[in-house]
């Protein structure tokens, strides 16, 4: 998969696929960097860039997740965008058409 950066407002966000040890993906606020495993494929991709890109969101809009941390709510996030999208191909279609 081929994608060098992603755009989230003002913000350019550099993409790079590396192996990754015990982990899937990363985003590095700091760098505006995302990082994810070369080797992770299908639907676990898909929640894979929906997770780091849930840290994106979190990160430049200030949310503050402390209360109940950041970890949990983007597995719960990723894991519904999952289920909705499975259960709702119509839905998919539309959003991805939309999108272009």
């Amino acid at each position: 998969m081929n994608i060098p950066s992603i755009k989230y407002g003002r913000n350019k966000i550099t993409v790079q696929f590396k192996i990754l040890q015990d982990l899937y993906g990363f985003y590095e606020p700091n760098k505006n960097l995302l990082v994810i495993d070369k080797r992770v494929k299908g639907l676990k991709l898909f929640n894979t860039i929906m997770h780091e890109l849930f840290h994106i969101i979190i990160n430049h809009t200030d949310i503050d997740v402390n209360k109940r941390g950041e970890e949990p709510i983007a597995q719960a996030v990723g894991d519904g965008y999952e289920k909705v999208f499975k259960q709702n191909p119509k839905l998919w279609k539309l959003l991805t058409k939309m999108l272009k």
